[in-house]
């Protein structure tokens, strides 16, 4: 049976990757390098996180927590920049593109980064008690 915090470190994975996807697929029209490389990065990570939810009991919690760190790290720039640029163009120019930034974008990356909270919260609790 997979614990409470394993379904959700799951949960957490599959999220993140699938965030990812969305901009290593270019969803939102032709950005910048940095952003597909983000989203390669994440679908990674959250394959990882995935995984390592399902064979819970051979992960050490410091890789587990380390990983779901960087989980939430990698969030943080995402929620900035989609509050940032909130009603404007997110193209460089090359080409041009009509899609327009709106803060809600960013709901995603909240959720992921309230479940890596309360995820490393667990772990620090497991490790207190």
């Amino acid at each position: 049976m997979i614990k409470s915090s394993s379904k959700l470190e799951i949960v957490l994975g599959v999220l993140t990757a699938l965030t990812g996807l969305i901009y290593l697929l270019q969803f939102f029209g032709q950005t910048e390098s940095e952003v597909v490389t983000w989203g390669l990065i994440a679908v990674v990570l959250g394959g990882i996180v995935v995984f390592q939810g399902l064979i819970k009991d051979k992960v050490n919690n410091v890789i587990e927590g380390v990983l779901i760190f960087f989980v939430l790290l990698i969030q943080i720039p995402a929620i900035l920049l989609w509050f940032i640029f909130s009603g404007s163009s997110i193209s460089d120019g090359t080409p041009t593109s009509n899609f327009v930034a709106h803060w809600i974008f960013a709901a995603p990356h909240i959720v992921i980064a309230l479940f890596a909270l309360t995820l490393i919260v667990s772990l620090l609790r497991r490790r207190i008690v």
